[in-house]
């Protein structure tokens, strides 16, 4: 299924909104003296040391039928703060810039659907406090070494105990943590997505400049969307009760909050849901248009689900199996009333 002109508002939004997945995994980064001797060990060390590199990348990102090369900048200054600029070097041009603050995206004005590319959001590798809890739903091993970008590397194999969430394949670089490599996996053992690094270049630090955009900012040509990432306390209080009656076991609630997209004159109530490894975000608003959207789409490992309930549109958006959107979302109730848009 494919959104409609009319209907597709809060599909583009919540696409537009989201970073290439795979940022997250190039983001979790760590060194240590002595190797792990497990598949959580080794998750451990990929996520629990913090941003501490600066690198340019080279990336192939795949997901279903759809290939792209993309150039990573990225920047750890000594307090922390980080700079990231990601390029597509094949097709249409993009670029998306990333600070700890605000996301922003430039993209061409008549590409339109080309950002829902980057609507997974879901590949994240989880922090020490949750790897402990990945063993219930996911069997995980490691896998033997390997070499990436002329680096060696651990595969780290994390395959679903259910049919609620795929499996993952992650090559880790032995000496930083790095992911260089990361497979979602199917139930019929396809790779759905992919991310690699095919080369890879540590820096001290970077230039400024080569974090600076590029492409051009004229309205006509390029569209430019910048996103504030929010504090606990820029959240918007939510009003009414909303709940999932059957959610796949492993998955709980993580963030439930009115949210304000960007040309939206009204807040979307946004819900995210996690097993630890893969992410579920459910978005709800008033919707009085003639069309809305209605029942399952895909793209790539990203699958939706939606539904209207009396005016009320509901989004379930995650790299999942389809089943599991579809549980959450036939599922989902509201528990009272509320004139309040999203809630």
């Amino acid at each position: 299924m494919t959104p409609s002109a009319s209907s597709g508002s809060l599909w583009r939004q919540v696409c537009r909104r989201a970073v290439l997945p795979t940022l997250a995994l190039v983001a979790s980064v760590g060194a240590a003296a002595q190797q792990p001797q497990t598949a959580s060990g080794w998750i451990e060390k990929a996520s629990g040391a913090g941003e501490r590199h600066s690198f340019v990348a080279d990336v192939v990102y795949e997901q279903g039928s759809h290939i792209e090369a993309l150039r990573l900048w990225r920047d750890v200054a000594e307090d922390s703060r980080l700079r990231e600029r990601l390029m597509t070097l094949s097709g249409p041009q993009r670029e998306i810039l990333r600070t700890s603050e605000t996301t922003t995206y430039l993209m061409p004005s008549a590409s339109g659907r080309l950002a829902q590319r980057y609507s997974g959001r879901s590949i994240g590798l989880p922090g020490p406090d949750e790897i402990e809890r990945l063993d219930e739903h996911y069997e995980l091993n490691v896998d033997g070494d390997d070499r990436i970008a002329d680096r060696p590397v651990q595969r780290i194999r994390l395959a679903p105990r259910d049919e609620f969430r795929y499996g993952y394949a992650l090559w880790l670089d032995r000496k930083t943590g790095l992911v260089l490599r990361a497979d979602v996996i199917d139930q019929d053992s396809t790779s759905v997505e992919r991310f690699l690094i095919v080369d890879l270049e540590f820096r001290d630090r970077l230039a400024p400049e080569a974090l600076d955009p590029v492409l051009a900012e004229d309205g006509t040509s390029f569209d430019r969307l910048t996103q504030r990432v929010e504090g606990d306390d820029e959240q918007v209080p939510v009003q009414v009760a909303w709940s999932v009656t059957d959610l796949p076991e492993g998955f709980t609630l993580q963030t439930d909050r009115a949210q304000t997209l960007s040309n939206r004159e009204t807040p979307v109530r946004h819900m995210v849901f996690s097993d630890g490894m893969a992410t579920v975000s459910v978005y709800i608003e008033r919707h009085d248009a003639p069309n809305p959207l209605e029942g399952p789409m895909s793209m790539g490992g990203v699958n939706i689900h939606a539904r209207t309930l009396d005016g009320v549109q509901t989004l379930v958006v995650g790299q999942v199996p389809a089943a599991t959107v579809r549980r959450i979302s036939t599922s989902l109730v509201r528990e009272s009333d509320s004139n309040a848009t999203g809630q």
